[in-house]
């Protein structure tokens, strides 16, 4: 390789890139105005806030049978800051849906608690209650208010802690009346007291986002200069043109990749001196209980870590350019890339997640958290050591792949572009596949973020379902004019298929459980968290038929249609059969969104996408995985925890699901079209 050659190739690269505006304000400006602008963000809105609620008088209503003792409790004490104000109304929920008052008090004796309780006894068998267990003959005060309005929220917690201060009052009073030789405060007294100090703390925080910032920054900045490097020149002829010149494709390769690891250690540089700047020398007001130092140590150890970071994620920039056959195509295969990155760098936000476990091997991930314990002050070196050792070695294959992908002259040149536009149809829709599901998670996390009424549990899930994965697959059958009939593999299986997806729904169960437990290893996941997904998942308002419907049925056949239908059919020349079962497993898992759920579900993606390819229907997957979603749900009901049973009856699930998935094997009619060894990509 010549070096001088490789000089003026990144010269005239940088050149290129220094006038291209947007690289310069992604890159550079970008960052340097978004960390004061979030930390002013941040503080107007709690001042705001602050403000709001101590001007607000909360309105609420009183009803039930103790109603007469919560309001002389409320009458009995003063509460400096905090306005309230009851309304007499006919119907207290109506008014609470009509918003006149912010929440209501139902006062229940303890007969009339005792039934309530009665009545939810099988929600509490499915989940904990969030407040202690009532002892009998105490009567009951429910505090209603409505989650989505900030002022009902936190007019309830205020509200809760008062009449909390106004109970433990008014036990007092009765224990002196009695007798009590000494005032109940005076029996001890409850401090809180941090052992970690405030920098500790603080440090904690901010190292929790610090690398999801990173790598977003990175991404949007690298992403102009990396897209418009390969697949913009791709598209204008000039990078077909570079190729006739003397210089060899090795060194043009290396420019290529030098020069977008200058942005993206420029942006490095910009984060790391946004610290300094708004951090150590104070330039900008922090909350108050934020004291922040961050020393050489800390910092060199921090660089070390992103630096990988940006080489790793720059290579992966480069590979997508030149998988993609232009600049607009680009762009469209970003998004999914964006999405994948930043779920691991999210690790560090997860409670109870350590360097000290299997997450030190997962790239990004591992990154994520050693910079939180770094400016938490936490150094423990052989774990950050092996940390960085991880991710120098993922940068270095990453780099070597995106190498081989721009040496190969059929992914450097848009030759091929064209003869695919002409073909129009599926030949097209294989290079457009991608594109629309980007376009999907898109619109799945934009919904799910800008619209209210999509929050609830029925209209969130109808609209994913119906709308989007049945609607979705559907219009792109039409646009595409693709045969019904393969694209949604509209097949019938032999016979022997059906019992052995019976047997193999609690049996891939029991394996998907197992496999939950190892991804614990890595991700590990709090408890508190898996049981706020499973209220959420089941929520105590719906009867059983609808979510046997919603949960089972309706996600059965609308994510089958979706990614066993123009999903699997659009890749299948594109991948070879284990290649393709991975892709499409993983892009079922993302589209779960959870970060915790995303290997359990990318398992049950591959599960379902090899039975599609095995059995070339769609109709096996759809039992499958309605089938196994009913069959949680139905262990749900039941209290029966199988995420708490021991390995061997994880590896006994899994050799029947083995047993299951031969016999499938054996009653095999793969499905057509298949991209074999040695067969061309299209």
């Amino acid at each position: 390789m010549n070096r001088a050659s490789v000089r003026i190739l990144f010269l005239h690269e940088m050149r290129m890139l220094a006038r291209d505006r947007r690289t310069v304000i992604l890159a550079l400006v970008l960052p340097l105005l978004v960390m004061p602008l979030m930390l002013y963000v941040v503080r107007s809105i709690e001042r705001q806030r602050a403000r709001s609620l101590k001007e607000t008088t909360f309105r609420y209503a009183l009803s039930g049978a103790e109603a007469g003792t919560v309001r002389r409790l409320i009458a009995a004490r003063s509460a400096p800051g905090l306005r309230l104000e009851e309304l007499p109304v006919a119907d207290a929920e109506a008014a609470l849906r009509a918003r006149r008052i912010h929440f209501h008090l139902r006062a229940l004796s303890a007969a009339e608690a005792a039934a309530l309780e009665e009545a939810e006894v099988e929600v509490s068998r499915r989940r904990p209650r969030e407040e202690a267990a009532r002892p009998a003959g105490v009567p009951l005060v429910e505090i209603r208010f409505q989650g989505d309005r900030e002022e009902s929220r936190a007019g309830a917690a205020a509200m809760r802690e008062y009449l909390l201060e106004a109970a433990r009052s008014e036990r007092d009073r009765l224990l002196r009346e009695r007798g009590w030789a000494m005032d109940p405060a005076d029996l001890f007294r409850l401090e809180r007291r941090s052992v970690a100090g405030a920098a500790q703390a603080a440090g904690s925080q901010i190292g929790k986002f610090l690398t999801l910032f990173f790598v977003m920054f990175l991404l949007s900045g690298g992403s102009v200069a990396a897209l418009d490097s390969v697949a913009g020149e791709k598209e204008r002829g000039s990078l077909e043109t570079l190729l006739t010149t003397a210089a060899r494709r090795s060194e043009i390769v290396a420019a290529k990749q030098l020069a977008i690891l200058c942005v993206a250690l420029a942006i490095l540089l910009v984060n790391v001196l946004n610290i300094l700047a708004y951090v150590n020398f104070k330039l900008i007001e922090l909350p108050a209980d934020w004291e922040i130092a961050i020393g050489p140590a800390a910092l060199a150890v921090m660089v070390a870590l992103l630096i990988p970071v940006g080489v790793f994620l720059s290579a992966v920039l480069l590979s997508l350019s030149a998988y993609a056959r232009s600049y607009k195509e680009a762009q469209l295969y970003f998004f999914p890339v964006y999405l994948v990155s930043l779920v691991p760098a999210v690790a560090a936000v997860l409670p109870g997640v350590s360097l000290r476990s299997a997450i030190v091997l997962v790239p990004l991930a591992n990154v994520s958290v050693a910079v939180r314990e770094v400016l938490a002050g936490r150094f423990d070196w052989p774990m950050i050591a092996l940390a960085a050792a991880v991710m120098v070695l993922a940068a270095r294959g990453t780099m070597r792949f995106s190498t081989r992908m721009l040496s190969d002259e059929r992914l450097i040149t848009a030759a091929d572009l064209d003869a695919a536009a002409w073909a129009r149809g599926p030949a097209l829709f294989s290079r457009h596949v991608f594109a629309w599901y980007a376009v999907m998670a898109a619109v799945l996390f934009a919904a799910a973020v800008n619209f209210p009424q999509l929050r609830s549990f029925r209209t969130q899930l109808l609209f994913n379902e119906l709308v989007l994965f049945l609607g979705g697959s559907l219009l792109m059958i039409w646009k595409y004019r693709l045969p019904v009939r393969d694209a949604l593999a509209l097949r019938r299986p032999r016979a022997a298929v059906w019992p052995a997806v019976v047997a193999a729904v609690p049996a891939g169960h029991l394996a998907a459980a197992g496999v939950f437990r190892l991804a614990d290893l890595v991700v590990p996941v709090p408890q508190r968290l898996l049981e706020q997904f499973g209220r959420e998942l089941m929520p105590a308002d719906v009867p059983a038929w609808q979510l046997y419907l919603f949960v089972a049925l309706l996600p059965g056949i609308c994510e089958e249609i979706a990614f066993r239908g123009p999903l699997l059919y659009g890749l299948r020349r594109r991948f070879r059969p284990a290649t393709l079962v991975l892709v499409v497993g993983v892009i079922f898992g993302v589209f779960h969104i959870a970060l915790f759920r995303l290997i359990p579900t990318a398992f049950l993606g591959m599960v379902l996408t090899a039975l599609a390819l095995l059995t070339g229907s769609i109709f096996p997957g759809m039992l499958l995985h309605a089938g196994n979603n009913a069959y949680a749900y139905w262990l749900a009901r039941r209290n029966i925890l199988v995420s708490e049973w021991s390995w061997g009856w994880y590896a006994a699930g899994a050799a029947v699901f083995a047993a299951c998935l031969y016999a499938i094997y054996r009653a095999r009619t793969p499905y057509p079209g298949l991209r074999w060894a040695g067969a061309p990509r299209e």
